[in-house]
């Protein structure tokens, strides 16, 4: 039987929210502070986490960090449920790790589908290649900042990487967003590039197409350095309009580890 953890501190919220995660077969554990969602995860991991981001010792956004570091358990999906409505703590959350936000008050839908795109994921696990597409612009609420935690998740359950180089490529990918970001509200851009990603037990490839004139900017105003020594490949188009980036998910004889 699948296991959530339910981590809020207000009881009758904490209850409602397993009664709802029964009826769809799941076995519920309650933490009702931070540190004990903590120190029950280190005991047992469940299948997925539902997280309140107010929390009488710790705020959700740390819990949310703590799990999805390398030290932690960052392959479990952590569902933000929060009365904290505004686009600033739906984009937090993503940026701490979160993998998906659901609004208080809720409906029984919204947990349910929440629930479905967690299973989802851990479906197509073991595809032999997994793709995505993700456009990176100002307009949407923190949706590319998922998406990227989402691959940054793959990363670290698909390819035979330390986690500290998992974290350099998404650094590398966090400065290409941010950039592209402050482009974007700057010049009032909206669709200003898009990240596609392959992912294989072999490599991930990123190819990053420009859609704007940000590319040619920002090399030309020295804003935005290529991590050439993170990937093991960057390489560009005659329009200077795309990079393609790969980084080996497993050594090769004479190559860098």
């Amino acid at each position: 039987m699948p296991t959530a953890l339910i981590v809020e501190d207000e009881p009758q919220a904490n209850k409602l929210l397993a009664m709802l995660l029964q009826l769809r077969g799941y076995q519920t554990e309650s933490a009702f502070s931070g540190s004990e969602a903590l120190d029950r995860i280190r005991d047992r991991a469940p299948d997925v986490v539902f997280l309140d981001l107010m929390l009488p010792d710790m705020d959700g956004y740390a819990v949310c960090r703590a799990l999805k570091s390398p030290a932690g358990v960052s392959v479990i999906p952590v569902v933000i449920v929060t009365a904290r409505l505004t686009a600033e703590n739906r984009i937090e959350s993503y940026a701490a790790g979160a993998d998906d936000y659901v609004p208080k008050p809720y409906t029984p839908d919204q947990i349910f589908e929440a629930l479905e795109q967690s299973l989802a994921w851990k479906d197509h696990l073991d595809d032999p290649r997994l793709e995505g597409e993700v456009a990176l612009d100002a307009r949407d609420d923190g949706e590319a900042l998922r998406q990227l935690a989402h691959l940054r998740r793959l990363l670290l359950s698909r390819c035979e990487l330390k986690p500290s180089d998992v974290e350099q490529v998404s650094s590398s990918i966090r400065t290409f967003w941010a950039s592209i970001d402050a482009w974007s509200r700057h010049r009032q851009e909206e669709r200003v590039a898009t990240l596609t990603y392959s992912l294989t037990p072999e490599a991930l490839t990123l190819i990053l197409r420009d859609e704007s004139s940000w590319l040619a900017s920002a090399r030309a105003d020295g804003s935005l350095r290529l991590p050439t020594d993170i990937f093991d490949e960057v390489t560009g188009d005659v329009t200077g309009r795309t990079l393609t980036l790969v980084k080996r998910c497993r050594p090769t004889a004479g190559g860098r580890e």
